[in-house]
């Protein structure tokens, strides 16, 4: 995430909100990029059976919706605000969770339903860019069918879901919770991948503090420090958000999918517990780099008094025998040039082998 998609994210979230000051509760506005067209895949599976389809409309995806079949419909871009008013009215959303679907900038939370569980969360992963994106994803899981509403289409990490569905040995139809389950699990797994990236350009940063200190290494730890920042808002309120589907005894989430949510939510926890380190050892960073580069103009500082306290004596002497005086003793002796150049030369050694045995050079 470079510092120019920061600025225009805050640029588009102020004009975004400002749009939706003084309107009523519940007032369907969506926050995102409103050039990203809506796109709605459908994959059902049973145990001998998978379909993979794009469909045009949200009525056509509602229509695969099957009791004896798992039915997963992904809807991608939330700008068709018609479709996402068909998906509320099949689920019974009201307004006022419609409208946190549609908030791209809510925060993560859980909604038990009396029919239904929403779950909204962040999903994290870069690009090909290697940008740090953020997307907005709700999940609203029902008996039988789980509808996903993702804010674009230019990718995710469900890869890994859907080559499992696929795969009829790796489907665990005996839980109609697997699916959700199984997305919840690779975005937070695809946490630890974003905290491992970070973590390597801590280390790298570190090393060039210890050893090459530079100038504009400052802005770079504060770049990460505003990352820090940025993941933590974005991660930290997913522990709660597993956290309460393991606690939860809401019909829909059976007995079989309690281990599954109760290893994510320990997953959480370490994920939190590290990004709290890494937050610690970046803010000790710009104490470490202040040392550091203090370090380095003491060290140069040092060298140039070393030089100057040298040259003193070398210095005097050569003012002395510049003086124009008729008559100054040693002037007119054959070897008194070449002596006061030895005696410049050792004065120099001298002083050099007592700053060494000093340790100060």
């Amino acid at each position: 995430m470079s510092k120019n998609t920061v600025i225009s994210n805050k640029k588009k979230r102020r004009t975004n909100r400002a749009k939706k000051v003084g309107l009523p509760p519940g007032s369907l506005v969506y926050f995102g990029n409103k050039e990203i067209n809506t796109s709605i895949d459908v994959i059902q599976v049973e145990e001998q059976h998978y379909l993979h389809k794009k469909v045009s409309s949200a009525r056509e995806a509602l229509s695969y919706i099957s009791p004896d079949k798992r039915t997963w419909i992904n809807c991608n871009g939330l700008n068709a605000i018609e479709e996402m008013k068909v998906f509320a009215e099949y689920t019974h959303l009201n307004n006022l969770l419609l409208e946190d679907v549609l908030d791209t900038e809510h925060r993560p939370k859980v909604e038990l339903l009396d029919e239904h569980i929403l779950v909204i969360i962040k999903m994290l992963y870069h690009n090909q860019e290697e940008q740090l994106v953020s997307e907005h994803v709700a999940m609203l899981l029902g008996k039988g069918y789980l509808i996903t509403f993702q804010e674009s289409e230019g990718g995710d990490v469900f890869d890994p879901v859907r080559r499992r569905l696929e795969n009829p040995k790796e489907r665990n139809l005996s839980n109609h919770n697997f699916i959700m389950v199984g997305l919840l699990d690779a975005i937070i797994d695809n946490y630890f991948m974003i905290l491992d990236k970070m973590s390597d350009k801590i280390e790298v940063i570190e090393d060039e503090i210890i050893n090459n200190p530079r100038e504009d290494m400052i802005s770079e730890i504060q770049l990460l420090k505003k990352r820090a920042i940025f993941l933590q808002k974005m991660i930290v309120p997913s522990r709660e958000v597993v956290s309460k589907l393991e606690k939860s005894k809401h019909s829909l989430l059976l007995n079989e999918a309690k281990p599954y949510l109760r290893d994510l939510y320990d997953h959480t926890i370490q994920i939190v517990e590290t990004l709290g380190t890494y937050r610690d050892i970046l803010w000790g960073l710009t104490d470490t780099y202040m040392g550091a580069m203090s370090n380095k103009m003491n060290n140069i500082m040092r060298l140039l008094t070393l030089i100057s306290t040298i040259f003193i004596p070398l210095t005097f002497i050569v003012g002395v025998y510049g003086m124009n005086f008729e008559f100054m003793p040693e002037l007119h002796y054959k070897w008194a040039y070449p002596a006061v150049w030895a005696v410049m030369v050792l004065i120099s050694l001298w002083m050099l082998g007592y700053f060494r045995r000093k340790k100060w050079l």
